[in-house]
């Protein structure tokens, strides 16, 4: 960070006019996303309801659920570009805050957005499957379920920066007087390394959403489709798709964590570093974990339909995909911890 006069803070703005552009990309993000995530679920659904409803227009109402599970997308990206547009004041509005409504609005966007694409594929699979197979309904539901909390885990992550936003992110634009200036930090509110702090959080939910959405449409539709000659096999060869929805868990639990590790006044470029790293440890790491357990609870599902005894070869297989992912939470809480302890005191006083 460059060193300040006097005379040169005195000069300062209030608030870099650039920070509402952050802050309404979040908004754009939020509801933008959400909205294509919601309509490939609609589409897709729609697609396979179309083609199952002419022989069997009597299970169409009941197989409407999937368009009705994306359409609730949209509202997750809707009450989060509401609730971002309504903090904003113009007046105030600090390079803290516009970071951090963007981080909140593509967390929210990305993750319904990967939500939309497994209800979309798991819908279409699912209701034609349906359709052969009565037994398969409750089997398709639960899928539908991990595929749609995918979502919430986004709302959730993205509800909770907005909030930091609010909380942390005032006052920080505060005109500068002379008797303060011995007492700021050198870590400037404007400083790029929030937005390192924050993308480092939209990057662990968004990827991990990622490939947990890829891990359950793929088993998903592996399921659908043994499960159309073996219905008494669904509930057991839903695992993949379990396995798969723990990885946005990770994502979750990493987003929370690095949001609330940080102090507006003290966060150096060693901890915005540190948490853009973490972030994208566990979230790259989920991400390849749900592209293995996506392909082999695919082809372990179908082969366990024609051969029982596969089952426990199949779980030993899927255990050390998901352990990638979970190799990828540990070094990312290690990595943000290193950020907690190292990164404080790097701020220094202001010499005047």
């Amino acid at each position: 960070m460059a060193m300040y006069s006097a005379s040169t803070l005195m000069e300062m703005q209030k608030c870099d006019p650039s920070s509402a552009f952050f802050g309404f990309m979040g908004v754009t993000s939020a509801i933008v996303f959400a909205n294509m995530g919601a309509a490939y679920g609609t589409a897709k659904s729609g697609v396979g309801i179309s083609s199952m409803g002419v022989m069997r227009p009597d299970m169409v109402m009941r197989s409407i659920i999937p368009v009705v599970m994306a359409g609730v997308l949209g509202i997750y990206g809707l009450i989060t570009a509401v609730i971002i547009n309504g903090k904003m004041d113009a007046a105030t509005y600090s390079a803290y805050s516009g970071y951090a409504h963007l981080g909140a609005g593509l967390t929210v966007g990305m993750s319904s957005l990967a939500a939309g694409l497994a209800i979309g594929i798991v819908g279409d699979a699912g209701v034609r499957a349906n359709a052969q197979q009565p037994r398969l309904f409750v089997g398709m539901i639960l899928i539908l379920i991990f595929a749609e909390a995918l979502g919430l885990y986004g709302l959730i992550v993205g509800l909770v920066v907005a909030s930091t936003a609010e909380g942390k992110g005032k006052g920080l634009m505060a005109m500068y007087s002379a008797s303060t200036l011995m007492e700021m930090q050198k870590c400037d509110p404007s400083s790029a390394f929030f937005g390192f702090k924050f993308m480092g959080v939209t990057s662990a939910i968004v990827f991990a959403n990622m490939g947990a959405a890829y891990g359950t449409a793929k088993s998903g539709v592996g399921i659908s489709s043994m499960g159309v000659m073996r219905p008494d096999m669904v509930m057991r060869s839903i695992i993949p798709v379990v396995m798969a929805g723990v990885l946005g868990i990770y994502g979750l639990i990493t987003a929370v964590i690095i949001n609330g590790k940080m102090d507006a006044a003290t966060y150096s470029a060693y901890s915005g570093y540190a948490h853009l790293g973490a972030g994208l440890t566990v979230g790259m790491s989920s991400l390849a974990a749900g592209l293995a357990i996506g392909i082999v609870g695919d082809a372990g599902v179908r082969a366990n339909a024609q051969q029982p005894r596969l089952f426990v070869g199949m779980i030993l297989i899927l255990i050390f995909a998901e352990a990638l992912g979970l190799y990828g939470l540990i070094v990312g809480l290690v990595v943000a911890s290193t950020a907690e302890g190292k990164g404080k005191g790097l701020c220094s006083p202001y010499n005047v």
